[in-house]
């Protein structure tokens, strides 16, 4: 790591080295809380200037359609809903929602703060091997990569819920689900065994994450 280009990003701390498992995980826990606030409030705003008045619509034609208000998992009502307009919206709307994390991540991260509130809060940063700032695209990678095990936790409770079975049972049904699950492990908790504490994901856009902090008020600075 290069640390004189890291004094030129206005680190305070004299000397630089790997964040420890527990500054990220807090650092991290605290940008979840900050992200969901955010999406409650994009959510809120979205769903009041549009997706509250596609609602509406869809309630309207599926009631002249059916004669009902409830809706039932059905084929007919399924058939209906996933041929509606709304099923596209909804997708797009939650996209939208998905990408107010990517978003926050991606420009904080690329930003002279070199990371996010987290981060800041506990004096840590995310840069590149060579200890120089990262750049937007290569934060929202490292952010859509580091959530990707929730792909797997969604899977996981659907498989326990469609075959009625306890976490144990859904683990070990079978060789693609105990590999899933290694997988899942390594991805989320290698760094607890590498020398720089870096993830799968920080390997793979060759980032690590330093203590530090810069002198820099504002990201925007």
């Amino acid at each position: 790591m290069s640390i004189e280009k890291l004094f030129s990003f206005g680190f305070k701390a004299k000397e630089t080295y790997y964040a420890s498992s527990l500054r990220r995980s807090t650092a991290a826990m605290l940008d979840v809380w900050i992200v969901l606030v955010l999406r409650m409030i994009v959510a809120q705003i979205v769903g009041m200037l549009w997706m509250n008045e596609q609602l509406h619509n869809f309630l309207l034609q599926f009631r002249t359609e059916f004669g009902t208000d409830e809706f039932k998992n059905t084929p007919e009502h399924l058939n209906f809903f996933i041929h509606h307009p709304l099923f596209y919206y909804m997708l797009i709307f939650y996209a939208l929602i998905i990408m107010v994390g990517g978003a926050y991540h991606a420009y904080l991260n690329s930003s002279v703060w070199c990371g996010t509130v987290g981060k800041r809060i506990m004096k840590i940063v995310l840069i590149k091997e060579n200890g120089v700032q990262i750049s937007f695209g290569r934060g929202l990678l490292h952010y859509f990569l580091s959530v990707l095990p929730f792909a797997f936790l969604f899977y996981l409770v659907t498989y326990q819920l469609r075959y009625k079975l306890n976490l144990y049972q859904a683990l070990t049904a079978s060789d693609i689900n105990i590999a899933l699950s290694i997988l899942f492990v390594l991805w989320a908790q290698i760094h607890l065994f590498t020398k720089k504490k870096v993830t799968v994901y920080d390997l793979i856009c060759r980032t690590v994450t330093a203590n530090g902090k810069t002198s820099t008020k504002w990201p925007w600075s």
